[in-house]
Order: C-alpha cells, then sequence, then structure tokens
C-alpha cells in the first residue's frame, strides 16, 4: 500500500469563513447544517469563500459471497443494475446531471462480464469475492490490487477538477460483509446489527453462525487508541482482506486518495459507509472530509455513524443502493455554497445588524 498524507482542516479559512456566515442576513446560526458545512468545506478547500464546486460520482461494481450457498442468480441483478447505468437511466444519473457532475462507475468485482458495455470501466480484480466461511474474501494480493486501484480513480478525479465526490455500489450479498467489517472495527455484536425476519433463523442463531465463520479468523480489534499508525493500518487491512471483499476495499483505497488530494466525501449505506469506517479507522483525519448523506433505517449504517459521531441530513426513507443517496447530499452541501455566496452579508446589504441578542458581538454593523 502507498504511502499518503492527510492534511488537518484549514483552519484560517474556516475562521474567515465563519465569520462571514455570522455576518450574512439572517438570524445568527439559523441555517445550522448549512452553515457548518460551508465552514467545513473552506477548511477542506484551503479556501475562505468557496464557489462553484466540482462535483463528481464514483460508482463502484462488485459481487460478494459468489461461492456461498445463498448464491443462486450469479449477478444477474447486478449486471441489469450495472446496465442501466451504462445506459444512462437511473436515479443517481438524473441526480447528478442536475449538478453538472461527471458519474464514474467501475466494474471492479462483478460476477458476470461487462466487456459490451461501453460506458462502464472494466478492471475486474476478480469476479465477486469469496464466502469468509469457505476462505478469505480476497487474497493479499487482490487487497493490495484493489487499494490502489481505489488510489488511482482518486488521481483521475483530482486530475479532472473533482472537489466534492458522492460514493455509490453495485453488487449482490454486500450487506454480510459491510456487516462483519463493522462489527469488527466498532465491537458491535453481531445480534445489534442483524435484522429480524418473520421466517427462518432467529437473530441469535444468525449470529452463532457467523461466529462460527468468523471467530478463527480473529480479526476483531477492540484496542484502536492504543495502536500506532502503521498498526491500525494492518489490523484494518486484515479485516479487508477477511471479510470486506473487493469493492469496500477499492472505496477504502479511493477515499484516503481523495482525502490526501483535499476533496470532501459524501457516502450512503452500509457498504460505502464500511468503507468510510475502514478509512477512518487507518488515519482519523479523513472523518474532517466526510459527510454523511442519507439516513438509512438499518442497524448497520446507524452503528456506522454512531462509531463516527457523523449525522445523517437527508430522511427520504431510501431503499436503493448504486449512490443515489450520496448523489442526493451533493445538492444540500450545493445549497450550502449558494447560501454562502449568494446571500449578501449586512455591510453588503447596507442594513444595519441586530444590537443585541445572539448575534451581539458577533455581527458587524455599517458604519
Amino acid at each position: 500500500m502507498r504511502e499518503f498524507h492527510i492534511e488537518p482542516l484549514h483552519d484560517s479559512s474556516m475562521t474567515a469563513c465563519r465569520l462571514r456566515i455570522d455576518n450574512l442576513t439572517k438570524p445568527i446560526y439559523s441555517l445550522a447544517m448549512l452553515e457548518t458545512m460551508a465552514e467545513r468545506l473552506a477548511g477542506i478547500l484551503a479556501v475562505e469563500k468557496p464557489n462553484h464546486l466540482r462535483y463528481g460520482v464514483f460508482v463502484v461494481g462488485a459481487d460478494h459471497i459468489v461461492d456461498g450457498p445463498q448464491n443462486t442468480k450469479h449477478g444477474a441483478e447486478s449486471l441489469a443494475d450495472i446496465t442501466r447505468f451504462n445506459d444512462g437511466c437511473t436515479a443517481t444519473q438524473g441526480a447528478a446531471c442536475k449538478l453538472d457532475a461527471p458519474v464514474y462507475v467501475v466494474n471492479v468485482g462483478l460476477e458476470q462480464d461487462t466487456d459490451s458495455l461501453d460506458h462502464i470501466d472494466t478492471h475486474v480484480i476478480r469476479k465477486g469475492s469469496h464466502f469468509f466461511g469457505m476462505e478469505s474474501s480476497i487474497s493479499k494480493d487482490e487487497l493490495e490490487e484493489a487499494i490502489e486501484l481505489g488510489f488511482t480513480y482518486a488521481e483521475r478525479l483530482h486530475e479532472d477538477r473533482i472537489q466534492v465526490v458522492a460514493l455509490g455500489n453495485i453488487g449482490e450479498h454486500a450487506y454480510l460483509d459491510a456487516l462483519v467489517t463493522t462489527a469488527s472495527i466498532t465491537g458491535a455484536d453481531y445480534t445489534d446489527l442483524l435484522v429480524h425476519t418473520d421466517c427462518g433463523p432467529t437473530i441469535e442463531q444468525k449470529s452463532n453462525h457467523i461466529h462460527s465463520f468468523v471467530d478463527s479468523y480473529d480479526i476483531a480489534v477492540t484496542n484502536w487508541s492504543t495502536m500506532n499508525g502503521e498498526s491500525r493500518r494492518d489490523a484494518v487491512l486484515n479485516i479487508l482482506c477477511v471479510v470486506g471483499g473487493i469493492d469496500i476495499a477499492v472505496l477504502t483505497g479511493f477515499i484516503i486518495g481523495a482525502a490526501s488530494h483535499r476533496m470532501a466525501i459524501v457516502f450512503d449505506n452500509a457498504i460505502t459507509g464500511a468503507a468510510v469506517l475502514a478509512a477512518t479507522t487507518m488515519e482519523p483525519l479523513i472523518k474532517d472530509y466526510v459527510f454523511p448523506s442519507a439516513v438509512y433505517d438499518e442497524p448497520i449504517h446507524r452503528e456506522q455513524c454512531k462509531y463516527m459521531e457523523l449525522k445523517p441530513y437527508l430522511h427520504y426513507d431510501l431503499h436503493i443502493d448504486e449512490g443515489l443517496g450520496s448523489t442526493m447530499g451533493l445538492s444540500v452541501i450545493d445549497a450550502s455554497m449558494h447560501m454562502l455566496n449568494d446571500m449578501k452579508t449586512f455591510v453588503e446589504a447596507e442594513v444595519r445588524a441586530a444590537e443585541d441578542g445572539a448575534g451581539k458581538g458577533r455581527q458587524e454593523d455599517i458604519e
């Protein structure tokens, strides 16, 4: 894995941006999330008043547990999903079009071939991740290739001048790998991340079943705070190798690379969240570059956000992957840029600021 360097947020840019926000013609702090987004973007981009941001969407395709007993469709649904991207008729692409955001879609591990799809990049590392009940989801060499591919795409988007990128995924059976990856990093019990169903095994039976496959790998970590940077990195890479799968590994490399280029990152579901969790565990400063978009009513995603102390901001009851939640999150970031740049300050509007109340001493009056 190549070396990387993550810079802290640019304090002076954030300070100047916050001063402008506090002097916009509105009650101080009244636009809540939009204000904090704009301030943090100033710190990420090291610009006092960011404007006209360049947005992009990065979607990876990979199937999971292809040699597991429940793989009956052999990637047919994933192929249909990525074909819709090739045809340009997904909701994600529609939302991205409104922001003039290019959508980059790459097949890194679907079980079915996509060579006939002209608008899909194909960099297949292997045709789907293994079922960890039989062997590690990917080999160490495949993990290294996946991480490096993520870095390569981060460089490509940086060269295309993308400043804020939304993450997405396509693939079958991804949630089990996201669940075990999440539990292995956060220390959560499987029973807290599994969902009850009216038929089939109970949550406790499912949990015991997962333990019977995973425990022999001994990948759970509970002492992250006592580990140095290299040990943290190696432990996370081991988790990704055993249970993470190809797409989560590629996304992890991409997130690290994007943050090293001072790009903001928007994620949505449990799969993109697992990659963010892995990246921020390896390098905690990356968390400052991350924005969680959609609220998903499922326990894996909730655990990820709780552990990273991140609060999603879109309550749309989404039940779709493919980066739609992340892409819609870009629109909220764009709204924060309109607030910052299109609203006038009290001085610019030639009106008097409040002389008392919450803004006293912070909002400037005209002379």
